[in-house]
């Protein structure tokens, strides 16, 4: 499968980029005085973020247990960004809905994101980043097939 002899397998090689990332948004959380947020919150935040969503959803996405993506979020709405209530059709059922203040640190996260994405595609020129995009989307949604429903 690897056509590049003696390159890291794919898996290895998407790991320091992740790392990268999670480094880059917590810094800029941190300096945009959202300190709170600890690196584990950040699945929570995770494209296309949690509005929206109910905390099983989130727990498949992040491969955690419910348990833990309820402690996660229970952490998160007492630091004010975001909020759990019930779902409109099913009262046993919560869905979790970001606070202005769960909102403005997303906006942080993208900002950083984008400031990330856009040094990359400089650096590897336009139409091999828009190339990398798409086969990690195609991925993405190999990986969306694979979520318990």
């Amino acid at each position: 499968m690897n056509d590049h002899q003696g390159a890291p397998p794919v898996g290895a090689l998407l790991r320091r980029p992740a790392v990268v990332v999670r480094h880059a948004i917590l810094h800029a959380l941190a300096s945009a005085g959202f300190d709170d947020v600890l690196p584990a919150h950040l699945g929570v935040f995770q494209h296309p973020g949690p509005d929206g969503l109910r905390p099983g959803v989130l727990a498949a996405r992040t491969q955690a247990s419910k348990q833990a993506m309820n402690h996660l979020l229970h952490q998160l709405e007492g630091a004010g960004y975001l909020v759990r209530e019930p779902h409109v059709t099913d009262r046993r059922t919560r869905i979790v809905r970001l606070t202005d203040r769960g909102w403005s640190a997303m906006a942080v996260m993208r900002e950083a994101l984008h400031g990330l994405e856009r040094g990359w595609a400089e650096a590897l020129g336009e139409r091999t980043y828009a190339e990398l995009q798409r086969a990690l989307l195609r991925l993405e949604d190999v990986l969306d097939d694979t979520l318990p429903r």
